[in-house]
């Protein structure tokens, strides 16, 4: 139904258009000659026929001969095929102008004189409408070929938004949420008599695990608050790993209020500090600065990198962090990597 719906809205606008141009034809000639409409008229039959002529001429070269021969590279059979088509129009031509219309209606518009006037007027009227046929065939493709990059583009983008959804699915998949949650909630009971900081590890690890397995429920996002405290989590539970000796200064400027953003993306470059960076230099601490201004999410980490063994981590990378942020900020975010001999600076830049 909706395809019948096309074809007919196609239809009527090009008759809109052949008639807006007959329009704009027969005015000009008018004002070109000075003529009084009232008193020349206008041959309808006249003008209607000759315009079948040259519409027989457009459509059949940009709908067949074009697509079919010339699109094909077989020019010698398009050059062919072109001269019969004008040839045909060229007799229809002849025979209307010479024998039918000149018994069959009043005074005509553009009578028969002599060949070589009629002929030269055929054949530059001919041409024009085979040239107009050529930019309507090549304006065309042009249109169709944007409409499907960007199909692909979308298709694409489509496809690696669901290869993305649907390795974080398998990954929480491998866990019993409930299970994971009841066994470290157990472990704390048992850990907090004994040693009250390996019972706080045991929470900051429930509370980071329990962020990273949530579900999504606002179009994949989360409010800014809670990445950035899961930010606090992680550099909290490395504390205790190494005796509150990390050297990080965290800064927050701005309000965090009511922001939402792309989940496990900040943390990503934080991630990549403790895995490269020399994190116990008093002299060169860790810097992390989140600060927002209208709607727009200035991030910054800044870090010594380390000589020796440097440490792995489960994050989701760089490189798919990027390929998050191009799926769901495209063009709304700048991301700046600068990496120096003895430094390593990360800058995201994104309207939220």
């Amino acid at each position: 139904m909706s395809f019948r719906l096309a074809g007919a809205k196609s239809i009527v606008t090009h008759l809109l258009i052949w008639l807006g141009y007959i329009l704009y034809e027969t005015a000009f000639v008018f004002i070109m000659s000075d003529s009084d409409i009232s008193n020349s008229g206008i041959n309808v039959i006249e003008t209607g026929i000759l315009f079948l002529f040259f519409a027989f001429l457009f459509y059949v070269n940009s709908l067949v001969l074009l697509p079919r021969y010339f699109a094909k590279r077989a020019y010698l059979e398009y050059i062919l095929l072109l001269l019969l088509l004008f040839t045909v129009y060229a007799l229809l031509r002849y025979c209307t102008i010479v024998y039918i219309l000149p018994w069959s209606t009043g005074a005509m518009v553009n009578p028969y004189t002599t060949q070589p006037h009629f002929w030269a007027i055929a054949l530059y009227r001919g041409i024009y409408f085979i040239l107009l046929s050529f930019g309507y065939w090549f304006s065309r493709n042009a249109i169709q070929l944007e409409k499907q990059k960007r199909a692909q583009e979308q298709e694409l983008r489509t496809a690696e938004r669901s290869l993305m959804e649907a390795n974080l699915a398998f990954l929480k998949s491998q866990i019993n949420p409930h299970f994971l949650f009841n066994a470290l909630n157990f472990l704390y009971a048992q850990a907090y008599p004994h040693s009250e900081s390996t019972a706080k590890g045991i929470l900051l690890l429930s509370d980071i695990m329990r962020y990273a397995l949530k579900d999504d429920d606002n179009n994949g996002k989360v409010m800014l608050e809670k990445e950035i405290q899961h930010i606090h989590n992680y550099i909290a539970i490395n504390q205790l790993r190494f005796s509150n000796k990390l050297q990080i200064q965290f800064q927050i400027i701005g309000n965090l209020q009511f922001l939402m953003i792309l989940p496990l993306v900040l943390i990503t470059f934080v991630e990549n500090c403790f895995k490269h960076g020399e994190l116990h230099d008093p002299e060169n601490p860790l810097v992390i600065q989140i600060r927002t201004e209208n709607n727009r999410l200035f991030f910054q980490t800044r870090n010594k990198k380390r000589n020796g063994p440097k440490e792995k981590t489960t994050g989701i990378g760089l490189v798919n962090t990027q390929k998050r942020l191009d799926l769901v900020y495209p063009d709304r975010y700048t991301l700046v990597v600068t990496n120096e001999p003895d430094y390593y600076t990360c800058q995201l830049t994104l309207d939220l």
